[in-house]
């Protein structure tokens, strides 16, 4: 069963945009050898991106030494280094220095060297060609070694050095591998047709002149800027459109197969003073070919490519406009354009067809004919919003509404009336205030008015004012306790769902086996390998019957690819089956996540013509944050198999910012979606309890559902209630937030509509809370018996308070409860361990359970012990102790602790320690050593021996860790921390009497 609702959070999830990294590209450039020429004074010039170096040159000599490191820093994104090109020249240098002539080049880009084993490329020679002369063949060998690495990649050691005159240069070159050590030249053509749907510009003087007299003209002239490779070719200018037709082809020479994967399309407005991107998309051509031995070139379209980027229609002041180069994940649709690209490759160089340079052409096409790629289809986009929680605070009080869009359709065009009112008068030269914009927060006079396009749609939800979560009032949440807003958009695409319905059935293959290596590796099953193999036979015989409706050539080619590779897995599947014994599971589980990571790589489908949908949730008429769906997710199909994973499903969705790297939530969504042509709309509501009932948008009950009235809101008056009971014992190895190491930690537990908080501990990292979070009379959506696969899913956000402000975020984890229903029979659960992650950083672990329980009619608990639980010290706090039989039980230990000394203590803050202090801390339990007065004279304590007596758990596995911190008081009062260390196992320090075997931990 693949889970909706109850899937875990990514950090894809998160992360609106990229966190920069800090990256080194490091070249040695050793030597060079057979360089063609005569009398030559080599040197090398070495180009990442736009940084250049260069050896020296040296003097009348066909195989220069040079030994010369370079190294390149960068700080950015890790796609947009990824996407940046290595190129290695040779020149002859003249008598003016550094004017020399090029003998040859060689590229690569950094994502193909990053892919290497240990990310580098040790003593290999890159072939020098001419760009000049693509007939002359080989013009010599550059002997190096480059090397990518991220900050925190663990790097191997290097190979022992193997240079000799006489090394076989031809079985050594700088290629990955199963890369021909020959490559050939070829024409790679990059076919733009047309686009449709681009976004109106109204950016510079004009744009803004247009605005203060009321013209409705558009200012956009949009054309298409090609990169690869180091080259560039642009189409002509379509002046005044956003509809704009070009056919044109841009055809580049370059080796085959290339040393870079990605084709950048770019989509430029030349009005402005200065180009602008509209939008940016990059193709891999990893996606569109396969090297393999019965594989195809790259091949593409003819096929709709959709662009996303930045919401503002504007380049003055957007602050989103990165996002329109392609750094990032897109939040707005601008439009698609409609491309294909094609291979030709010259099979010798005499071949009279093979240009005798590298160059960029830009030639005429012929248009496509007219639904070459088939008619529009009508589509509907349904949502039904359950729940909106744990929503930022500072949404607190304000009114909140939802908007759903696909591509252009859906989208609220924003008229702010006060504004247009004044400019008619000619009292005011203002633009018309978008969305998202940093501005005031002040209410305004507006109406967010939907297309004109389409009257039928109703993609934005009634405005509803936000209210505190209950318990603990930190985040808010949306009243939809009795009546759940629906929206509905109309949209026109080209039916190819084919394409991703195929996509879908290999993606839940994928997910299917990941779940099941899940369980493998808890011992919870073994018949994965079996259920695999079948899911693989049953895609082969279903898509051996497919019909698809205008197929292009990569389409074809990608059908026998996939029939072909799926064929091969399964032979995998089959083969590990037969050799997995008790002793070789994990090494069966490894070869399998290879076979895992395959298959996600063939589901993504590269002509996804479906753009993805949209949500937005606006208040006081600004975008706030966001959340993207892919439209393959929720994607209707008769078959089963080739339906979208969340498709008719009350799924889990985070809403994010753009631009914030902290990775915190902003707030959570459960929403059923569901996409689909019109003819299947009757299924787009089959999938809902029963129990709810349809109301038109003014709450009159729809009796007889039509295709073209989709309810407007769900009502419920039928309830099931729970009680949630959060255990949480311990966290520990979580981040410090205060300058003496530690932090003063507490949690805070979501669920629904619900939010509770521990008690906060001081200066810990191991805070032992064991305590019991109560949460009662909770109401679930959806269908009672889905609810033990579909489970709503918990967050537990960590917290280190702070006197003076609002409490800092230490990181988050997710949890499923174990759920109880009233016919069954009550189990008391085991803890169990949940990571911690802030951002995409581990930040230690929680150990906790979590169990929720139906209550009866009655609202009483039935069987479950205790009914009453005990309090946590005194009964007025409300604060309530893990039960017996789930928290631990604890004996009492002694650490003792010989303090000897401390040496090699480096600076801090540029100042020398003088009088540093030792403190030990465990199971929130401390000693503190003596100040060593003077450090640099006597490093030695001399009150040496201490102890603390702390309770700890029976089970070893459960044990908090011992940390050790350095501190040193500083003027004023201020503690500053020299370093830190911790002890995971305090057993390893124990007599040999009280060592026992530890038991299984339940992961």
């Amino acid at each position: 069963f693949l889970c909706s609702r109850s899937r875990l959070c990514s950090t894809r999830d998160l992360f609106a945009t990229p966190t920069p990294q800090s990256f080194q590209v490091g070249i040695n450039i050793i030597e060079a050898q057979k360089l063609v020429g005569v009398n030559i004074n080599p040197f090398v010039v070495v180009k990442v991106g736009e940084e250049k170096r260069h050896t020296a040159t040296q003097k009348s000599t066909n195989c220069p030494f040079y030994n010369e490191y370079f190294l390149f820093e960068f700080h950015e994104p890790r796609d947009i280094l990824f996407h940046r090109l290595i190129e290695i020249s040779v020149f002859h240098s003249k008598k003016i220095p550094f004017l020399g002539t090029c003998i040859g080049t060689f590229k690569i880009d950094v994502v193909t060297v990053y892919s290497q084993p240990d990310h580098r490329f040790f003593q290999k020679w890159a072939v020098i060609s001419d760009p000049t002369d693509t007939r002359a063949g080989v013009k010599g060998f550059v002997k190096c070694n480059i090397s990518v690495t991220a900050r925190g990649d663990v790097v191997g050691s290097l190979p022992t050095s193997s240079s000799s005159r006489d090394e076989d240069i031809e079985r050594n070159l700088l290629l990955p591998k199963r890369v021909p050590a020959e490559r050939p030249w070829a024409r790679v053509c990059i076919k733009l047709y047309c686009a449709e749907g681009l976004p109106s510009m109204s950016a510079g003087i004009m744009g803004g002149f247009s605005k203060i007299i009321g013209e409705k003209k558009v200012f956009v002239d949009p054309y298409v800027q090609i990169s690869f490779c180091g080259q560039q070719g642009e189409t002509s200018v379509e002046t005044n459109t956003t509809e704009p037709e070009w056919n044109e082809q841009i055809s580049f020479i370059e080796m085959f197969p290339p040393l870079a994967r990605k084709i950048k399309v770019q989509v430029l407005d030349d009005a402005n003073v200065g180009e602008v991107a509209i939008a940016t998309h990059y193709i891999d051509l990893q996606q569109i070919s396969d090297p393999g031995r019965n594989g195809f070139n790259p091949t593409f379209g003819p096929a709709w490519v959709n662009l996303y980027g930045s919401p503002q229609n504007s380049a003055l002041r957007d602050i989103h406009k990165d996002l329109n180069e392609g750094m990032g994940e897109g939040i707005f649709y601008r439009g698609r354009i409609l491309m294909a690209i094609t291979v030709e490759i010259f099979s010798s160089p005499s071949e009279a067809e093979q240009p005798g340079q590298v160059t960029v052409e830009v030639e005429e096409l012929h248009p496509l004919p007219e639904n070459a790629l088939g008619r529009k289809e009508e589509f509907l986009l349904f949502a039904a919003f359950f729940e909106a929680t744990m929503m930022d605070s500072s949404l607190s009080s304000k009114p909140v509404s939802f908007e759903v869009s696909i591509g252009n359709y859906g989208k609220a065009e924003e008229v702010v009336t006060e504004v247009w009112k004044k400019v008619e008068k000619g009292e005011v030269k203002e633009e018309k205030q978008p969305l998202l914009d940093p501005g005031s927060d002040g209410e305004r006079d507006v109406e967010v008015l939907a297309p004109a396009s389409a009257t039928l749609n109703k993609s934005v939800t009634k405005s509803q004012r936000a209210e505190p979560m209950e318990y603990d009032r930190s985040y808010s949440c949306l009243p939809m306790m009795h009546e759940k807003p629906c929206v509905y958009v109309w949209s026109y695409w080209e039916d190819h769902t084919w394409r991703l319905c195929v996509s879908n059935w290999i993606v839940k293959l994928a997910e299917r086996l990941e779940q099941g290596l899940d369980d493998v590796e808890k011992l919870s099953r073994r018949e994965v390998l079996e259920e695999f193999v079948a899911g693989c036979r049953q895609y082969s015989l279903s898509t051996e019957r497919k019909t698809m409706a205008h197929p292009n050539n990569l389409d074809r080619c990608r059908m026998k690819y996939l029939m072909r590779n799926i064929i091969l897995c399964a032979k995998q599947g089959l083969r590990m089956r037969r050799r997995l014994t008790r002793a070789n599971v994990k090494e069966k589980v490894k070869e399998a996540r290879r076979v895992l990571t395959k298959l996600r790589f063939m589901a993504k489908e590269p002509q996804c013509t479906l753009p993805d949908v949209l949500i937005w949730m606006l208040s006081n008429n600004r975008r706030v944050a966001y959340a993207r769906v892919p439209a393959q997710n929720i994607l209707y199909s008769v078959v089963e198999e080739e339906k979208g994973k969340d498709c008719a499903k009350i799924q889990t969705v985070f809403m994010k910012v753009p631009r914030l790297h902290t990775g915190e939530i902003f707030a959570k969504l459960e929403i059923y979606m569901w996409l689909g042509v019109t003819k299947y709309v009757k299924n787009c509501l089959a999938e809902l309890p029963e129990e709810f009932k349809y109301l038109s948008e003014s709450g009159q009950e729809i009796a007889q559902l039509s295709a073209y009235s989709p309810p407007s809101w769900l009502s419920r008056d039928d309830f099931s209630y729970f009680q949630l009971r959060a255990h949480l014992y311990q966290a520990r190895g979580i981040l410090p937030a205060d300058d003496n190491g530690l932090s003063d930690p507490f949690a805070r537990v979501v669920f629904s509509t619900h939010c509770q908080a521990t008690r906060m501990l001081e200066e810990t990292l191991s805070p032992m809370w064991n305590e019991l979070l109560l949460f009662d009379q909770l109401i679930i959506d959806g269908k009672k018996e889905e609810l033990k696969t579909e489970t709503p899913i918990i967050i537990i956000s960590l917290f280190s308070h702070n006197k003076f402000g609002s409490p800092e975020f230490l990181g988050q984890a997710f949890a499923i409860p174990q759920v109880k229903l009233v016919s069954e029979p009550y189990t008391k659960p085991a803890l169990q361990f949940f990571d911690f992650y802030k951002g995409t950083k581990a930040a230690g672990e929680l150990i906790a359970t979590f169990e929720l329980i139906e209550l009866d009619y009655s609202g009483y608990l039935e069987d479950v012990e205790p009914k009453e639980p005990d309090y946590l010290g005194d009964p007025h706090a409300g604060r309530f102790i893990i039960p017996e039989g789930i928290r631990p039980v604890l004996k009492e230990f002694r650490i003792e602790i010989l303090f000897w000394g401390l040496r090699d203590l480096k600076r801090v803050n540029l100042f020398e320690v003088d009088q540093p202090q030792v403190i030990i801390e465990c199971a929130g339990k401390k000693v503190e050593s003596e100040m060593i007065v003077a450090y640099k004279e006597n490093p030695n304590f001399t009150e040496l021996v201490k102890y603390m007596d702390v309770e700890l758990p029976e089970q070893v596995y459960l044990h908090p860790p011992l940390s050790i911190f350095v501190v040193e008081k500083r003027a004023f009062g201020h503690t500053v921390l020299v370093g830190t260390h911790v002890v995971s196992n305090v057993m390893k320090f124990s007599p040999r009497e009280l060592e026992e075997e530890p038991e299984d931990v339940p992961k």
